[in-house]
């Protein structure tokens, strides 16, 4: 059975970059890093999840991390600052 595989692109910002590939490494989740953006201390991360419990575990604890992290930096960073909408991805 072919396991269908749904990509998600994130902006991740330096201070979770080491969280986040450890998650991805060690549930062996497929990603690219496709970008830096210099001054906004961001990297443009390309994850491809499959249709396991797994992958979809990892895609919620990232989810969740992100989330928490805009919510703790509320006022600094903008609410679309670390999950790109589909304009943004066109324009990338």
């Amino acid at each position: 059975m072919e396991k269908n595989e749904n990509t998600k692109r994130y902006k991740i910002p330096q201070d979770l970059l080491m969280d986040i590939l450890r998650i991805l490494f060690g549930n062996k989740i497929k990603h690219q890093i496709e970008g830096i953006k210099e001054k906004e201390n961001i990297i443009i991360l390309q994850v491809y999840y499959t249709d396991t419990n797994n992958s979809k575990a990892t895609k919620e604890n990232i989810e969740t991390l992100l989330t928490e992290y805009s919510e703790y930096m509320e006022g600094l960073l903008s609410d679309n600052t670390l999950f790109m909408d589909e304009e943004e991805e066109d324009n990338q």
